[in-house]
């Protein structure tokens, strides 16, 4: 763990144990709450239900002036049947604890004594207390009246259905402490995997640049050759490479490929691709172009196993001579347009990296002034939106025509916004790379000299 992470982590951790703390509490909190409520407030409720039971049935008795305690049974029926879910039986007991009149059944009924019932007429309290039943807890008070004593049992179940919003929300205050305390604890298994992908995310970014680092300038321009190029690819890295370069001849030497796939792979294979390329140099190197790729080729095919390959255009222009000598492996055509005509250089062999031996041919084309040669990738040909169309080969050209007065970077510009047009808020699925290149062959054997005007990269 470098230095940088080690702050980061510690944040992380601290977070983490803040996080289970506060869901801890909360779960305590709410079951204590639950709790107080359950055993507590509901026991309360059911007293108080309790008293307004029996102070209906003394006021019925006092109404009717009973004197016999046995005339209160229809009371305490017709009481039982408006309230089935709330009270479990009522019974009226003589000073002696007999019972005189009863409603309701239950298996945990109690008996008292004559000295019990005489207690409680004495003490105005009421006594209470709780018994099981075969519906579930029962709360039980005996009351003293007049004639002795009347006994009442109340379900707690009952009672604690007028609580149920307050329930429902102890619940959810569960549930929420409890899904605090997992999702902490995922995301505290998670955390090394999480720093390693954000290190992993900071090295990409590192690897962008260095591979941005390793291309050329966006606009370069001579005295014999006007160029404007950009790589933009469809995830951190790419597989899309282009490059110029000047040789020790006074050559232009223009490549452009795709190494199959995308991503750091096709990334670190470029970078291979590239500097090959590079280290092909020598003296007169169009006419060495034919073995430079069938080494690369060789190359690729022993350090790939075929599991990846590059399509590449490699071409020279030489000013002195007027010509552009090519090899395509396995590219799209590159458009060389002169006016209205276009020529596709086609010439050249099999992608590489997948035939070792595979025969590649170099081709050779006059150029005139102000040839322009247009390479590019298939992320631009083959850019699809949302019908399933293709970009195609005509937007390309329509692009060209209506900007053929104009620099090479503002053609370049004017095909990647019809690309993002045709796109839409479709997402590209591959790079796109273009080349495009204003050619102008020496009027006399002068060599020309390089110098950069602008950069632009993706």
């Amino acid at each position: 763990m470098d230095d940088n992470t080690k702050p980061r982590f510690f944040f992380f951790k601290a977070s983490i144990v803040i996080g289970v703390l506060l869901g801890l509490l909360l779960l305590v909190q709410t079951v204590t709450t639950y709790r107080y409520v359950a055993n507590s407030i509901v026991r309360q409720e059911a007293q108080r239900e309790a008293d307004r039971k029996v102070q209906m049935v003394m006021r019925a008795a006092r109404a009717s002036q009973m004197r016999d305690p046995a005339a209160l049974r229809p009371v305490i029926d017709e009481l039982l049947k408006e309230s089935p879910q709330q009270i479990a039986w009522v019974r009226v007991l003589n000073p002696d604890g007999a019972v005189i009149a009863q409603s309701g059944k239950t298996d945990a009924a109690l008996s008292y004594s004559s000295e019990s019932i005489r207690k409680i007429l004495q003490n105005p309290d009421v006594r209470a207390h709780q018994s099981l039943a075969r519906a579930g807890q029962v709360l039980v008070t005996l009351n003293p009246m007049r004639l002795g004593a009347i006994e009442i049992g109340i379900y707690l179940a009952g009672v604690s259905t007028n609580f149920g919003l307050l329930r429902q929300n102890l619940i959810v205050g569960c549930s929420a402490a409890f899904a605090l305390l997992l999702a902490v604890l995922v995301i505290g298994l998670r955390l090394r995997h999480y720093l390693r992908g954000k290190r992993v995310e900071e090295q990409l970014a590192m690897a962008r640049r260095v591979q941005f680092a390793l291309l050329p300038p966006g606009r370069l321009h001579t005295s014999h050759l006007d160029f404007a190029g950009q790589c933009i690819p469809a995830w951190q890295v790419g597989g899309d490479l282009y490059d110029v370069f000047e040789t020790s001849d006074g050559q232009a030497a223009l490549v452009l490929g795709d190494v199959s796939g995308k991503g750091l792979s096709a990334a670190l294979l470029m970078g291979v691709v590239q500097g090959a390329v590079h280290a092909s140099g020598g003296d007169d190197p169009s006419s060495n172009l034919e073995r430079s790729v069938d080494r690369l080729n060789q190359l690729l095919c022993s350090k790939t196993a075929g599991e990846q390959f590059v399509s590449l255009f490699w071409c020279y222009f030489d000013p002195k001579r007027s010509a552009l000598s090519y090899v395509n492996a396995g590219h799209l055509p590159p458009m060389l347009i002169r006016g209205t005509e276009v020529r596709r250089l086609e010439t050249g062999g099999p992608v590489l990296g997948l035939l070792n031996g595979a025969p590649y041919v170099r081709d050779e084309v006059d150029v005139l002034p102000d040839d322009l040669l247009v390479v590019f990738s298939d992320g631009i040909l083959e850019a699809a939106n949302h019908r399933g169309e293709e970009f195609g080969e005509e937007r390309i050209l329509a692009a060209v025509y209506e900007n053929e007065n104009g620099t090479p970077d503002q053609i370049r510009d004017a095909i990647l916004e019809r690309v993002r047009a045709f796109l839409g808020k479709e997402l590209p699925h591959d790079d796109q790379t273009l080349m495009v290149v204003r050619l102008q062959p020496a009027a006399t054997g002068a060599r020309p000299r390089y110098r950069h005007s602008e950069e632009v990269f993706a």
